[in-house]
């Protein structure tokens, strides 16, 4: 009896915890007060050998979105029209939430939503661009220190041919590129 009544403590912690992912948000508030958006990381930028080809890491948008979209994106799409590319549940480095991201290549912007809420718009990154046209590594590193920048290192390995390709990113921009 005990032990049936700790299982279903257990279980109810665990649908508790998995109720409240995303149901606000997190913002960074600066010192008058103010809301200020920050970007969020990818936890995990690489996929496994064999989803990292049948997975794209950014899909291309061919028509327009459908279903009912929030405020936040409806007012994304009308001030600068339909996304080029979306990327869907990513996994947040820093925070429990996943996200999704729309880009604008060509306005050279990307969004960022959680629980259908914007939370960050500002330009493309180096690491954006990357993974948009290179798609997802096949070993990737990350370091982020408390308050530091997030440091990552991306490897594309030939897939029949020794050697690969090095990228090494911080905070987004490209600090070094080589082969190898």
């Amino acid at each position: 009896m005990r032990t049936l009544r700790l299982l279903c403590i257990g279980l109810a912690a665990a649908l508790l915890s998995a109720c409240t992912t995303n149901t606000k948000p997190l913002f960074d508030i600066e010192e008058d007060g103010r809301v200020a958006q920050f970007r969020r990381y990818t936890k995990r930028p690489m996929q496994d050998f064999i989803f990292r080809w049948t997975k794209p890491a950014f899909r291309v948008v061919k028509k327009d979105i459908e279903g009912v979209l929030s405020e936040d994106r409806q007012a994304m799409i009308e001030r600068r029209g339909m996304p080029q590319y979306v990327r869907d549940n990513v996994e947040a480095a820093s925070r429990n939430e996943t996200f999704d991201e729309w880009v604008w290549w060509d306005q050279n912007v990307i969004a960022q939503f959680v629980a259908d809420d914007l939370v960050y718009e500002g330009p493309l990154m180096d690491s954006d661009r990357y993974l948009v046209t290179m798609g997802f590594p096949s070993k990737a590193y990350t370091q982020q220190y408390e308050y530091g920048p997030v440091r990552e290192i991306w490897i594309y390995e030939h897939l029949f041919e020794v050697g690969g390709e090095a990228y090494s990113f911080s905070d987004g921009t490209l600090v070094y590129k080589g082969s190898y």
